[in-house]
């Protein structure tokens, strides 16, 4: 098994930690593994993700192509597309969570085109999405991608059409928050003693934990990492090691296709379906 690195730009000789920041970093190599910000993959305008909170369509953060031991569901599900609404402050839509989980539409919601788009996400739901909470009350989603999906033309957010007189409060949402795209380039990560390896904040078994160890070589190699959004190896978690990760874990930065994680970063593990971040 292998860890990867990646890296945004649009040279495989230009590449840094996070797009358009940072200094130049070192991916031996790098090959083009998707892309974050801006448009969605190929699944159909009406299958982009939405708030249940306001029912505005998420920011599409990555879509990534996962490496052959990466695809943990299935080796038809050859890539992974993360979506974010960061809406834990914004204000309920009334009958939006509703309508997204397949809920006739009233007579009125009826002749409300928001509502009607409402209806039609619920019918077009990915069969692959899944729905992520945070421990603020967030919502994101992840769906996994088929080949023909993930090589298929990107798609532009659904058609702008705000809730009835409500303009405020709406979290972020694909309309007002999308970043300029970047490609997504991956590279093995070499050197990294925990690949293949369960990450515990304990340091069970064979697992060595960030920042553990005195030795001049380990605290190299981590200073390294810092900040890189990965595949695999070692997770350097703002806080507390999530509970139920496995060697399968992709570690994503704060800032990387306008992903909001308070400036630290996620776990997203592709196995066990883990899922946390802090700050």
């Amino acid at each position: 098994m292998r860890a990867y690195d990646s890296g945004f730009g649009e040279s495989a000789d230009a590449l840094r930690a996070r797009p358009g920041a940072g200094s130049v970093i070192d991916l031996p190599g790098a090959r083009v593994a998707g892309w974050c910000g801006g448009r969605g993959p190929g699944i159909g305008t009406a299958s982009w993700p939405r708030s249940p909170i306001t029912g505005l369509p998420m920011v599409h953060v990555i879509t990534i192509e996962l490496p052959l031991e990466y695809r943990r569901k299935g080796p038809g599900l050859v890539a992974i597309a993360f979506f974010q609404a960061d809406d834990h402050v914004a204000v309920d839509v009334a009958g939006a969570a509703d309508a997204l989980g397949g809920s006739p539409l009233t007579a009125e919601q009826a002749r409300d085109p928001f509502f009607v788009a409402l209806a039609a996400a619920a019918a077009a739901r990915h069969p692959h999405q899944r729905d992520l909470e945070d421990f603020i009350g967030g919502t994101h989603a992840l769906i996994r991608l088929t080949a023909a999906e993930f090589g298929a033309p990107r798609i532009a957010p659904p058609a702008e059409i705000r809730p009835t007189g409500r303009f405020d409060n709406l979290g972020c949402n694909a309309w007002d928050d999308s970043v300029p795209e970047s490609t997504v380039w991956i590279g093995e990560r070499v050197g990294d003693m925990n690949t293949g390896i369960a990450p515990s904040e304990d340091d069970d078994g064979d697992y060595v934990g960030a920042w553990s160890s005195n030795d001049p070589q380990l605290q190299e190699f981590w200073t390294a990492a810092m900040g890189r959004s990965h595949l695999g190896g070692t997770v350097l978690p703002c806080q507390a090691v999530p509970e139920g990760l496995t060697p399968y874990v992709f570690e994503l930065e704060d800032g990387v296709g306008g992903a909001d994680f308070g400036g630290g970063n996620a776990q997203i593990d592709l196995e066990s379906d883990v899922f946390d971040w802090a700050q």
